[in-house]
């Protein structure tokens, strides 16, 4: 059992938060991430012998990132975006502790940017998995606290009126039939845990495979890609929400199947080596989470391949940062095993595991496939080198604009691709691209399409100007298209190199308004 340490430290407590500290920057969860390890130094350090009050989000953009005193923190999030990724990291580290003693715990609370340390009591022994996660009553559940001496008021003084025996009586008949109904619109559709004949190099050699998962018919989503329906299952029941919002996605049609509990995927594979993507998104966590919970922890679970973890505590609701989000994880180097199946388990460690999505894409050994998005655009296309570019992924914010007419100047040096220019997303919003762990380039096209004289707005240099932000880091400060290209309708990339992905495998483009509205045309990210 832990509690709060309320009261100043002692020298000896000093040391122990100092060891406590030291193991954490050192463990697989930190160890990659010179930012985050820095950020989890200062604010221990300065919750242990820095002034007394709050650490502020201005302090620490100035002291540890070295901002300006004035810097505006609605557009630089540096600060925001670290802690959020700290307290990731430090959930992820002691779920995956399984119960390993510690002596003190370093937390970084919600809402908060000073640390909390909670000390280990003799009272009670409990896992990580409940030092971690507070344990929570089923969500259909209704808990109802009575009073000690509830019995002797029932005896005397309900009973001895009829009256309020009736109301009572209708009150819990109301009660009980609102949440069958809720139990009854959620409840899931228990499948035949049996699939089609599992049998190796059964699928086209050199063939993409798609599965969405607990569907019973194919699907093709707006790139013009074939999923198939659920195959290759043993265990698990199916839950089908065919109206539920999911955002980051053009197919939520995806995302409204789900396979829960305890069950596994083996899927024939011809020899080779596969890209592998996993889909979530935890839908209808709203119909039961109270206004003071974000829903994180509620559903906590673990994902091998071929008997090797590849996902561990995995909360889908932490991983995409909120509910009703599309979730996708990517993993390289995938093969299948001996038997030529690759064994995907999905095994529970609080509630149920869960699955909404499968890609198997063969690739060179030691590869990926780049991402190529043509921003705004609800099709895929294809540029003059043959390559695919899909529909306008994993955004969220903004606004789609489509283009009768093509701004770009014919007299452009890449006029092959001025098609990629007559769309765009505008707005203040902002991409989440999954990729695999590595080191990438990262591109971003744009073309002034509306400002200048050659275009419908009015207004030259400065009418449009705007930030862009990596994963937290600025890669473009009061950036202005018209002045940079040279004017308006001409082409424009911006490369930026090393990028690697953040603690969810996520390249996190950020597009924030200076001066009129941030837009994009196309976003290309290729492995170095």
């Amino acid at each position: 059992m832990y509690e709060k340490e309320a009261r100043e430290l002692s020298d000896a407590q000093q040391r122990a938060v100092r060891a406590e500290l030291h193991r954490l920057l050192e463990s697989a969860a930190f160890r990659t991430s010179k930012r985050c390890r820095e950020f989890l130094e200062y604010i221990v350090e300065h919750t242990i012998t820095g002034p007394n009050g709050a650490l502020k989000e201005r302090l620490i953009g100035v002291e540890l990132f070295q901002l300006p005193q004035d810097f505006d923190t609605g557009q630089r999030t540096i600060v925001r975006v670290t802690a959020n990724e700290v307290r990731k990291k430090l959930a992820q580290h002691y779920l995956s502790e399984n119960g390993s003693p510690h002596p003190v715990r370093i937390e970084l609370p919600p809402g908060s940017y000073s640390a909390e340390f909670r000390w280990e009591t003799q009272e009670t022994e409990k896992s990580a998995w409940e030092h971690a996660v507070p344990e929570a009553p089923p969500a259909e559940a209704v808990v109802v606290k009575v009073p000690a001496n509830v019995e002797t008021r029932s005896h005397r003084g309900l009973l001895a009126h009829p009256v309020a025996v009736t109301c009572a009586a209708a009150a819990l008949v109301i009660a009980g039939a609102f949440f069958v109904w809720r139990w009854q619109a959620a409840r899931p559709t228990i499948v035949d845990a049996k699939s089609p004949a599992v049998t190796a190099g059964t699928l086209p050699r050199g063939g993409d495979l798609r599965i969405v998962v607990g569907s019973t018919n194919p699907y093709f989503d707006r790139s013009g890609r074939t999923w198939s329906p659920d195959r290759f299952f043993t265990g698990g029941a199916v839950m089908v929400r065919p109206s539920e919002r999911v955002l980051r996605t053009l197919d939520p049609d995806i995302y409204r199947h789900v396979r829960f509990g305890d069950f596994r995927y083996d899927i024939p594979l011809d020899p080779g080596s596969y890209e592998l993507h996993l889909h979530f998104a935890e839908t209808g966590l709203s119909d039961f989470i109270s206004a003071e919970s974000s829903g994180e922890g509620q559903r906590v679970f673990r994902v091998s391949a071929n008997g090797r973890v590849i996902l561990n505590v995995f909360d889908v609701v932490a991983d995409a940062a909120g509910a009703n989000i599309s979730d996708e994880r990517v993993f390289r180097d995938i093969s299948p095993a001996q038997d030529g199946l690759l064994h995907l388990a999905f095994a529970p460690a609080r509630g149920s595991a869960m699955l909404n999505g499968i890609e198997v894409l063969p690739v060179t050994a030691g590869k990926v496939r780049p991402i190529r998005i043509r921003a705004g655009w609800t099709t895929a296309w294809r540029d003059s080198a043959g390559q695919p570019w899909q529909a306008d992924s994993y955004f969220m914010g903004g606004n789609a604009l489509v283009r009768t007419t093509n701004p770009a100047q014919a007299s452009n040096s890449i006029a092959p691709e001025m098609a990629l220019y007559a769309s765009e997303r505008w707005g203040n919003f902002s991409y989440a691209l999954p990729v695999a762990d590595g080191r990438y380039r990262v591109t971003l096209k744009f073309c002034e399409g509306h400002y200048g004289k050659r275009n419908s707005g009015t207004g030259g240099v400065g009418s449009r100007i705007f930030d862009v932000y990596c994963n937290g880091t600025a890669l473009l400060r009061n950036f202005d298209v018209i002045k940079e290209a040279g004017g308006e309708g001409r082409a424009i990339d911006r490369h930026f190199i090393g990028i690697r992905p953040n603690a969810q495998g996520k390249i996190n483009l950020m597009f924030v308004p200076v001066n009129g509205m941030a837009f994009v045309n196309g976003i290309e990210v290729v492995e170095e």
